[in-house]
């Protein structure tokens, strides 16, 4: 069944956290049956795999804005990075002799497989997430916001001028295409269960307490800092994967393949699904990669009842931001908002008072004692 996520007052049990995690893999397990059943199709193939990285990028962003409500424009800069790590790891060393002649040594020689270079991504974006974080999450509110915005900006343009690592502005090709069906989704089934394990544990919810709350979390013990970071980090990490793997699937890109419109379309996706949900960030990514791409094939003319319809060009954005727009209106939590699908299998344990956000009132209010 659907139902509200477990109190954030409340940690859960053996068999509660079972149940929070069951719930979201479940969901997972119908998208992937599904994905297969679409994947069979030869020219669903890139549009199914594409999904499953959507996916992977939405729930590294759920794991960071749902849990500290800190809405970020700059994580397509770890996607970027994730995809520069893995693909320096993982291509060819005969073709890194010449596409990047000056790399380290250690560099040149090695080639790893999938997981090693997706994990290597997925590092790199995590590492510098702890270097940029310790002061980008001392910041509150829209100053994080446009921090985060900067922090994409500059990394675009340090991947732009480390031609050493990186080939510069011009394209990195050469890429293997690991990015499967099998690793595409294999890896989005492991993000669910880290997100949902992070998400009930004692981290997640003092990230939440901080979110909901933060005078009150602080002077309970819970410090900002800390709690934001930890979030960041491990988003970032996420991130990352999903960056290495888009990087799989291409094959080639360079800089300028990161933008602001990425990360428009990714936010766009936890918006709708409901960012406080790791279901509604597999809802929200199904829906958007739905949409895109039926109005692509609106774009290139379609044939309905024996009419052409052909749409104008860039329709896409125009539609997505229209359905942005009655989503925040009709329903400004998501979809979902923060649902999760559970099966009701255990019950949740109190957690110590320094977690809990709203201490109860003890003593009767002045007009209670009248």
């Amino acid at each position: 069944m659907i139902r509200p996520a477990l109190r954030r007052d409340r940690l859960p049990g053996a068999w509660g956290l079972f149940d929070a995690l069951v719930g979201p893999l479940l969901v997972v397990v119908l998208v992937i049956a599904i994905a297969w059943l679409v994947y069979q199709d030869k020219n669903m193939t890139e549009i199914v795999l594409l999904f499953g990285i959507n996916a992977i990028m939405v729930i590294g962003f759920q794991i960071f804005v749902g849990n500290t409500g800190l809405v970020s424009f700059g994580h397509i800069a770890f996607m970027a990075l994730g995809a520069y790590g893995a693909a320096i790891v993982s291509i060819d060393p005969a073709d890194k002799s010449y596409l990047l002649p000056d790399l380290p040594n250690f560099l040149e020689h090695m080639k790893l497989g999938v997981i090693p270079a997706l994990l290597v991504g997925g590092l790199v974006a995590a590492v510098f997430a702890l270097v940029t974080g310790v002061a980008l999450m001392r910041l509150s509110g829209a100053a994080a916001s446009i921090a985060t915005l900067g922090l994409l900006a500059i990394t675009v343009n340090i991947l732009s001028q480390a031609t050493r690592f990186t080939h510069g502005p011009r394209s990195l090709f050469g890429v293997p295409q690991y990015a499967s069906f099998g690793w595409v989704f294999g890896s989005l089934a492991a993000v669910v269960l880290v997100s949902g394990i992070f998400k009930w544990s004692s981290a997640g919810l003092r990230a939440r307490a901080n979110r909901d709350d933060l005078i009150a979390a602080e002077a309970s013990g819970v410090g900002s800092l800390l709690s934001r970071l930890i979030p960041f980090v491990l988003s970032a990490f996420v991130t990352g994967v999903g960056g290495g793997l888009y990087g799989m699937l291409i094959t080639a890109f360079s800089p300028a393949s990161f933008t602001l419109a990425l990360a428009v379309v990714v936010l766009t996706m936890a918006i709708i699904g409901g960012v406080n949900s790791i279901t509604g960030a597999i809802v929200g990514a199904s829906v958007i990669t739905a949409l895109n791409e039926v109005m692509r094939r609106v774009e290139n003319g379609v044939d309905i009842a024996g009419l052409h319809i052909k749409a104008a060009t860039g329709i896409s954005a125009a539609v997505l931001g229209v359905a942005l727009i009655v989503t925040l209106r009709l329903r400004p939590a998501g979809l979902l908002s923060s649902y999760e699908f559970q099966l009701g299998l255990g019950r949740g344990v109190r957690l110590p008072p320094v977690s809990v956000v709203h201490e109860e009132r003890t003593t009767p209010a002045p007009s209670e004692e009248r």
